[in-house]
């Protein structure tokens, strides 16, 4: 077949073209989308807990703050089921474009929603559902943003895109995110910000899906995919058959143990500058935004070296640093008990970066670990169950330490064990480089 033909040539060559940069940057762009949707909450979690969630335990505020997040985390596999087999039956491009709006406008209503001295119980109740509709439609982006680019894009740059898309997307949305409560924090003032002005971040979240929509008209469906002849016609139900279940759950096991050192600095970080060491909130953005500009640096060129050494040894290497690096950092920063600005961001944003880069080639590994016709349900199913698994880390920290001064012991005990598991994991699992050419 033509379509066929043209796929295989496109797999062999060996420099990017207009079109492959098209699709790295709407899946880049939506990936953003998506974590600017998810991760918001857990920049202003003060703010959110203050106006939906007041409580006279202020630990308590941030538990269920850290809930609401949560549930979007709990409830992206629904929409990975859904939009996944849509991408798998109809194209990337078409469930993204759906997933990649409902997200935006999801978001932005949050921002509107009254707080709770306004409407009372309804409150905390409205951002239950907005968290809900929110968290099947960014699983759905999930379903399609990574396929779509890595399944276009030539063997060779089948990793460096992964990572620029998990490393650059994210860091993208949550360098914004702090950019904007910098500016919004200095033009109105602190007082200001706390008391509304969070609320103008939601409505940059439709911003950005429409920014991404205008880009998804000029890219092109992916040529797998295209050339696939005899989708699933019902991909949830045959990969959670007993011949791929095996697979689902260890792909999921993965995800779960490489994503959790994610929230448990990226993810849990601005709420420890300002509630353990007391940072002002323009300085612990500030520290945000350098974190993850190395992150993204580091999943990028992880990424990149997971196609000449292989997905495993990225993992396994970048696992021992978390291993070693997290909690030792912690410990540092614990023992010390008033770190200074400095020191606090040099061991931060060493945590952030090795935990950029245990995640950079986890994408393209779950791409090429199921079969075209299946893989944007097998990679969003396994993805969003494992991430929100991983998204129970900050409820979790909040939830089981006694006051403010708990937080940092509870990190270093938690870190710990996630990566042993993770590395106990990986060294059980095949390597899958090179998987999608052979397809």
């Amino acid at each position: 077949m033509a379509m066929a033909g043209s796929a295989t040539t496109a797999a062999g060559r060996a420099r990017l073209r207009r079109s492959d940069a098209r699709a790295i940057g709407a899946a880049t762009l939506g990936w953003a989308v998506d974590m600017f949707d998810l991760m918001m909450v857990l920049n202003i979690a003060p703010q959110v807990s203050a106006a939906f969630f007041p409580t006279q335990n202020h630990l308590l505020g941030l538990t269920a703050t850290y809930a609401s997040f949560a549930i979007s985390l709990v409830i992206r596999p629904i929409g990975s089921v859904v939009f996944g087999a849509l991408a798998d039956r109809a194209g990337r491009r078409r469930s993204m474009t759906i997933a990649v709006l409902g997200a935006g406008v999801a978001t932005a209503l949050m921002g509107v929603l009254p707080g709770a001295v306004a409407i009372g119980a309804a409150a905390p109740i409205g951002v239950i559902v907005l968290r809900v509709v929110q968290g099947v439609f960014v699983g759905g982006i999930t379903a399609s943003t990574h396929t779509l680019a890595t399944e276009t894009v030539p063997e060779r740059f089948r990793g460096l895109t992964a990572g620029v898309i998990k490393g650059g997307g994210a860091s993208l949305a949550v360098a914004l995110i702090n950019v904007l409560i910098i500016v919004l924090d200095a033009l109105i003032g602190t007082a200001a910000f706390d008391a509304w002005g969070w609320r103008v971040l939601f409505g940059f979240a439709l911003v950005g899906s429409l920014l991404n929509l205008l880009l998804l008209r000029r890219t092109e469906e992916s040529p797998l995919w295209r050339r696939t002849e005899a989708p699933a016609r019902h991909p949830a139900r045959t990969l959670f058959s007993p011949r791929w279940r095996g697979l689902m759950v260890t792909s999921t096991l993965i995800v779960f143990t490489a994503s959790a050192p994610y929230y448990l600095t990226t993810g849990i970080l601005p709420t420890v500058y300002t509630e353990v060491f007391r940072l002002d909130q323009d300085v612990a953005s500030a520290l945000v935004i350098i974190n993850v500009v190395g992150s993204a640096l580091v999943a990028a060129v992880c990424g990149h070296l997971s196609q000449h050494v292989g997905r495993r040894k990225v993992f396994l290497v970048s696992g021992a640093a978390c291993l070693v690096l997290v909690p030792g950092l912690y410990g540092l920063m614990l023992a010390l008990g008033s770190p200074g600005t400095g020191i606090v961001l040099a061991g931060s944003a060493v945590m952030v970066m090795a935990s950029g880069a245990i995640t950079s080639p986890l994408i393209i590994f779950l791409n090429e670990r199921f079969p075209t016709g299946l893989r944007s349900t097998g990679t969003a199913v396994t993805w969003n169950i494992g991430y929100g698994l991983s998204g129970l880390m900050p409820t979790f920290v909040t939830a089981v330490s006694a006051d403010d001064g708990a937080i940092l012991p509870t990190l270093i005990a938690t870190s710990l064990a996630i990566a042993v598991v993770f590395l106990a994991l990986v060294a059980a699992t095949a390597e899958t480089r090179g998987a999608l050419a052979r397809s």
